[in-house]
């Protein structure tokens, strides 16, 4: 993760004060990696790292900590790619590592506890990712209450009850998130973009389309600035306020977004369930337009996707399946 770019290099520094050439090239894999996640080259990054964790496995237990950061590189990239189960396992190895150590109040163990969090929310498994998030919590109020990774859980906890249908009990936690990361990162950073996506989306969720798009269009304005229209998060981001739009009643604006979103997304090798998303979000606006015929086949191709990729989450396969049945329906 960028954010931990500076621990591999500091954890390194004692290590080759004489030089060991493993060791080095070991880094510069790493920093391979970093560049490929940077130009959104996932499967690239997922390869450097693979190769770099192998040479720190091998170097040893004085490398541990170094293998701990390369482990959770490596899942962040295959999470980037839809390969959730594949990565779980690969984060309760890091997060192992971080424990034995680092030790279990680490800022390090917080992020695999958040990290593996988030991926068993994906994954369909709440009271897991729920108790992770918890535990991960805990340590960041205790003893790093200004930094980026309590923003991830409080946000991560705040999508949880968005998604069990309690957007009051959401909020609060989404705007904690949100003040957090404003905060550690400032106010043109990606991640407060995301926090002001969260927020949006639960605004969204409670029918509150008034306060949701004005933090959609911040969260869009950001990314922008950024120049990171090529990041998968901000083509669903599109797609998301398109859904906020077609709420409002704003259908045209709605069908713009949607489509720009699918456009960017089907550029992306490695956006597959992203893509599926919005091909879903689409597929919604097609039935409130009553374009029944083009909504069955959005919804068709977002729904196998999505019980390739994340066959686990069965609340959003049941929402998926339920508003194509409506269509199949209407189609008769």
């Amino acid at each position: 993760m960028h954010s931990y770019r500076w621990l591999l290099i500091l954890f390194a520094a004692p290590a080759f004060a004489h030089p060991q050439q493993d060791g080095r090239e070991a880094i510069a894999l790493n920093q391979r990696g970093l560049a490929a996640e940077d130009r959104h080259d996932y499967a690239e990054a997922e390869k450097y790292y693979r190769q770099s964790a192998a040479i720190f496995r091998a170097l040893g237990p004085q490398f541990e900590p170094h293998l701990s950061i390369e482990s959770y590189n490596l899942a962040e990239s295959m999470c980037w790619q839809g390969k959730w189960r594949e990565a779980e396992g690969i984060f309760e190895d890091s997060l192992a590592l971080s424990r034995r150590t680092l030790g279990p109040k680490h800022i390090r163990t917080a992020a695999d506890l958040n990290a593996l969090g988030n991926v068993s929310m994906m994954l369909g498994d709440t009271a897991r990712a729920e108790t992770l998030l918890a535990e991960a919590l805990a340590i960041e109020r205790e003893n790093y209450p200004a930094d980026l990774q309590l923003g991830k859980t409080l946000a991560g906890l705040s999508a949880i009850r968005r998604r069990a249908g309690k957007p009051d009990e959401a909020l609060p936690l989404a705007e904690e998130a949100l003040n957090v990361t404003l905060k550690a990162e400032g106010r043109e950073g990606t991640e407060s973009a995301m926090m002001y996506r969260n927020v949006a989306q639960i605004h969204s969720a409670a029918g509150r389309t008034d306060r949701a798009l004005p933090l959609y269009r911040k969260a869009r304005a950001i990314m922008e600035r950024l120049g990171e229209t090529a990041d998968p998060r901000y083509a669903a981001l599109l797609s998301q306020e398109g859904l906020a739009l077609m709420d409002d009643g704003k259908l045209g604006l709605a069908e713009s977004d949607m489509k720009r979103a699918i456009d960017l997304l089907s550029r992306s090798p490695v956006a597959e369930l992203e893509l599926a998303v919005a091909q879903n979000n689409l597929g919604l606006l097609r039935m409130r337009q009553k374009k029944y015929a083009e909504a069955d086949e959005l919804l068709t191709k977002a729904l196998s996707v999505e019980q390739l990729y994340n066959s686990q989450d069965a609340a959003q396969i049941s929402r998926m399946r339920s508003a194509l049945a409506q269509v199949r329906s209407a189609l008769r």
